[in-house]
């Protein structure tokens, strides 16, 4: 048996290291096959030029260096030279997504000061919902420029910027940004999740009262699966139990929903209850990346649930290009209420998609260590 174990684990580390390398060399895509369309028509099918390398200051990147940031210090002098090149270049305006790369850069000295003065712009500048919702506002067109959701939440939030204001307020012992992150994680989780089938939408829209489509969309409900365990281990003791005890309720009955759904291969559909929909690699990375750790922390049954991960580790390393590109990851994906939105979004290699197949892979070898 342990000699079955050692075999998987080398297996794991040979796919991790061929994904980290093409990720820290991801280049920017050719774009030249949609030059005739619009920008409206390429943002429609998920052209975001600035999603596919690293060589920008978004969210791909921030999810990136987190999943670098999973191995220790091993990537310090990449991360910290990554951080300087885009410094120099100018950063983008402070919204949802270009907070993510702090959630890495936060443990480093050299970067206290941004930090400190972005999470002021959290709390002080971000444009609100009704209920106080972070609004899911984005980069536009040039990175001196946003695109505004008017009263949306996204599921893409608590990860991208309330789990940085959780661990900064954790590290400063702010009391005002522990409280801020957690009614933003409660809100959301309230407005998003679907009690009847277990599942977290990709949207909740306050003008028109409703989830914009009802789309269970598979990428967004991993930044949940991820989030909600590493947003308890970020609060640790200073979660009240009752709160701590249901956002794991909710987390299991997500998790518990996402296995009847899956599809044989070990993966998930891009509509994740459309079986006529892509498989998507990224999104089925982050949800094997979140149950990891639902079990490393011991909100999940190892005996259920570690055959269910083994399988799908399984089946994404054969998503893994002999160049160490991740395969089928499906490109930025705008709020829509068409279904077929979703399925017309173009599969490109993606800078995220790299990330949570680290994701992925990381926790699996950081599980199998813990034995």
């Amino acid at each position: 048996m342990l000699e079955i174990v050692e075999v998987q684990s080398k297996t794991v580390q040979k796919a991790l290291d061929k994904v980290v390398n093409q990720l820290i060399s991801l280049d920017q895509v050719d774009g030249k096959e949609f030059e005739a369309l619009s920008v409206k028509e390429q943002q429609k099918i998920g052209f975001f030029s600035r999603d596919f390398g690293m060589k920008h200051w978004d969210w791909p990147q921030g999810i990136g260096l987190f999943g670098l940031s999973q191995f220790g210090s091993k990537y310090d002098s990449y991360i910290k030279s990554w951080a300087e090149e885009e410094l120099s270049k100018g950063l983008p305006l402070p919204n949802i997504n270009t907070i993510c790369p702090l959630l890495t850069l936060m443990d480093y000295p050299e970067y206290e000061e941004l930090c400190l003065k972005w999470v002021d712009e959290i709390i002080s500048n971000f444009d609100r919902t009704k209920k106080n919702g972070f609004q899911h506002n984005t980069t536009g067109l040039t990175k001196d420029s946003l695109t505004k959701n008017p009263e949306q939440l996204w599921a893409d939030t608590v990860f991208m910027t309330v789990l940085f204001l959780t661990k900064m307020g954790r590290k400063y012992q702010n009391q005002t940004w522990l409280d801020e992150a957690t009614y933003q994680v409660l809100l959301h989780t309230t407005y998003l999740f679907d009690r009847s089938e277990g599942l977290f939408y990709h949207g909740w829209d306050f003008n028109s009262n409703d989830n914009v489509g009802n789309i269970f969309w598979c990428r967004g409900n991993s930044w949940l699966t991820m989030g909600i365990p590493i947003f308890i281990d970020y609060m640790g003791d200073l979660l009240a139990v009752g709160v701590r005890q249901y956002l794991i309720e909710i987390y299991k009955s997500q998790v518990e929903s996402l296995v009847k759904i899956q599809d044989n291969s070990g993966l998930w559909h891009t509509i994740l209850d459309d079986s006529k929909s892509y498989l998507e690699t990224s999104g089925s990375a982050g949800i094997i990346a979140g149950i990891y750790y639902g079990m490393s922390n011991g909100y999940l049954e190892k005996a259920i649930y570690q055959p269910i991960c083994e399988k799908s580790i399984s089946s994404l390393i054969k998503k893994i290009d002999t160049d160490g590109t991740v395969l089928n990851v499906s490109a930025g994906t705008c709020i829509s209420r068409n279904k077929n939105d979703y399925k017309n979004i173009i599969i490109k290699p993606m800078a995220y998609g790299q990330a949570l197949m680290i994701c992925a892979l990381g926790q699996a070898l950081l599980y199998g260590e813990g034995e």
